[in-house]
């Protein structure tokens, strides 16, 4: 088994007051009714997708926004939004939820 790990990219992050701090995406806060950056969420889906590209798709997950990362990226590719080479099999997520849900 082959562990990949990524660091998320420094950003200002609003939730925590606009502070940098390593972040897949930027958030207004962790509820139902945050706003969802969608163009950092994107930006986050195409780094899986070049990750993807090189690497064996037998599972994607994170922890917290890990997770929200990895479970938007999975919806995108299920809808058909965002295309991989390969067909992922396993999704995981810890403490997570899942963005633009609605």
């Amino acid at each position: 088994v082959k562990w990949i790990c990524p660091t998320a990219p420094t950003r200002p992050v609003n939730y925590l007051g606009g502070i940098q701090a390593t972040a897949w995406f930027d958030a207004t806060g962790i509820s139902e009714n945050m706003t969802d950056d969608m163009v950092s969420l994107n930006s986050t889906a195409g780094f899986v997708v070049n990750l993807l590209k090189d690497e064996p798709s037998n599972g994607l997950g994170g922890i917290g926004m890990g997770a929200a990362a990895a479970l938007y990226f999975s919806t995108s590719h299920i809808t058909g939004w965002e295309q991989t080479i390969r067909r992922l099999r396993t999704i995981v997520g810890i403490n997570g939820w899942l963005p633009a849900w609605r």
